[in-house]
């Protein structure tokens, strides 16, 4: 669940938002002129974001790693 709010209310009531963020565990989303511009999460969905970006970045080369394997393969006309 998130809670959508104005960079000037946040700002204005940082310790309050700060602490119901924490109690609830839920996200807010930072809007300025009605248009989303960040979003504040808890720790644990913080680290579940970074895990996931990890893993995409070893994806990601490892195809690319395996793909090249099978350019040079086929390359040298073993494929």
């Amino acid at each position: 669940m998130f809670t959508e709010l104005p960079i000037t209310r946040f700002r204005a009531q940082l310790r309050p938002w700060l602490d119901h963020q924490l109690a609830s565990g839920d996200r807010l989303v930072l809007t300025r002129h009605g248009q989303p511009i960040g979003a504040l999460v808890s720790m644990k969905d913080f680290n579940a974001l970074e895990e996931v970006e990890r893993n995409r970045e070893e994806f990601l080369e490892e195809r690319h790693a395996e793909r090249m394997r099978e350019f040079r393969a086929l390359k040298a006309g073993r494929l």
